[in-house]
């Protein structure tokens, strides 16, 4: 198998494409989509064993080329990480973060989007959305797609909301009085395995008992929000939207939160939104609506309500093109696709709620102690979806590596040679693909 070099794979911030020149925008920024670039040597039709092994040759190449940025890519980001957990652990939270931090972020961010840029094989980039799914939202916003999801038409696909996502919630029995809080001694709010026990102050109105349950329950990192419903009893929310969050609480001694005084009580469930792709079926996580895999159209396309305006029916529409490499793998099958993610800081982490605002690692910065806290949570997201996308690419190169061997050796023997020399070949073989994988992961 061809080893390919660092200059073969890597091509610099300053090199232009057809579709983009240095100064184009990308998606997610105001600028088109990427469309895929570069050529590829995939050989189609009735295919012959070398044509096979030559077809599996340059996936396999291609896919070592992405593990290898993904490596790079998941150093950096846990290395953030560590830098900033370690600031939120040791620094004095009753001062601001050190502006240090804000311009190390700021440095951190240019780097992984740098990385990502130069992650390319012969001219195509691999994890900036010329070799994914990408797409834009009018009323949803897109957030990934699969290798079966197509390209929609000139429109867009219409995404239909016909249920809207709710969070987990405890409403309170009576209505907020500053008497209720001279009667009550402790409020219990528990999450995980994070809790918090607080006292309400003796003296004190509604509205400072309100802002004082939330910032107890904002240092004990509850994800939680305290305010008042139409009828002013208190009412505690989950941070996010959906079924699978929910977290329990109490007042020891009188109704303000649970309905039986010192009884700990589970929050009412959230909802998932319901909806539509195209006509196609969907199932909703929180605010994300995700195609069914036996979708024609919509297979793995997902979308992201966040509140913004619909169109008439409570419909958005969502414009997809499908970036997949094609490539045949055998004689008799069709052309399939091989999709990588798209990790650009402005591409990842958007279906997550923060309380500082920002919904994509883009956004991340270090100037309170609150969007440091919603930095971590962005990137440890990150870290865990890079994570599984290299354990998939590592799977489909050996996958494709034993496919190769498989077709060299039944190559080889099929011409007559003897089955010493063929076990020969095929030993050499072996050496070469792991000699390029050590290759790749040293010129990441």
């Amino acid at each position: 198998m061809k080893q390919q070099t660092s200059q073969e794979r890597f091509v610099g911030p300053g090199t232009s494409t057809p579709w983009q020149r240095p100064h184009d925008p990308i998606i997610g920024t105001g600028g088109r989509m990427p469309r895929p670039t570069g050529w590829l040597r995939f050989a189609s039709g009735l295919l012959t064993s070398e044509q096979i092994v030559g077809n599996l040759e340059v996936l396999i190449s291609l896919l070592q080329t992405a593990s290898a940025g993904l490596d790079a890519l998941e150093r950096l980001v846990g290395g953030t990480l560590d830098v900033l957990n370690k600031a939120w652990l040791n620094e004095d939270h009753g001062q601001p973060p050190p502006p240090a931090l804000d311009e190390f972020l700021a440095l951190r961010l240019g780097q992984m989007a740098d990385l990502v840029r130069r992650c390319r094989f012969h001219g195509r980039g691999l994890l900036d959305g010329q070799t994914s799914v990408v797409g834009e939202g009018q009323g949803v916003v897109f957030v990934r797609g699969g290798p079966q999801t197509r390209t929609s038409p000139a429109g867009g696909y219409e995404a239909q909301i016909t249920g809207l996502p709710s969070k987990a919630a405890m409403v309170g029995g009576i209505p907020l009085h500053e008497h209720w809080l001279r009667a009550e001694g402790e409020i219990f709010l528990a999450e995980g395995e994070r809790f918090l026990r607080h006292q309400p102050r003796a003296v004190g109105s509604v509205a400072d008992f309100l802002a004082e349950l939330q910032h107890a329950v904002r240092r004990a990192g509850l994800d939680l929000e305290v305010g008042l419903t139409r009828q002013q009893r208190l009412v505690v929310r989950h941070g996010q939207y959906g079924s699978q969050f929910k977290f329990k609480g109490s007042s020891r001694l009188t109704p303000l939160l649970s309905k039986r005084p010192g009884k700990v009580e589970w929050s009412r469930r959230g909802k998932d939104i319901q909806g539509t792709l195209h006509g196609e079926p969907a199932f909703g996580i929180g605010r994300l609506l995700i195609g069914y895999l036996d979708n024609a159209l919509t297979s793995e396309l997902a979308v992201l309500w966040r509140g913004d305006a619909l169109g008439p029916d409570n419909t958005g529409r969502c414009l997809v093109v499908q970036n997949g490499v094609q490539v045949q793998e055998r004689p008799d099958d069709v052309a399939s696709h091989i999709v990588l993610p798209a990790l650009a800081p402005h591409q990842v982490t958007r279906w997550m709620e923060t309380r500082s605002g920002y919904h994509a690692l883009s956004g991340i910065r270090a100037g309170t102690w609150q969007e440091v806290e919603d930095s971590l949570h962005l990137l440890f997201a990150v870290v865990s979806e890079i994570e599984d996308w290299r354990t998939r690419v590592q799977r489909w190169v050996k996958r494709y590596q034993e496919r190769a061997l498989v077709y060299l050796r039944r190559g080889l023997v099929l011409r007559g040679v003897p089955e010493q020399t063929a076990a020969g070949s095929v030993r050499q073989a072996e050496q070469m693909a792991s000699a390029l994988k050590e290759v790749m992961r040293l010129g990441a």
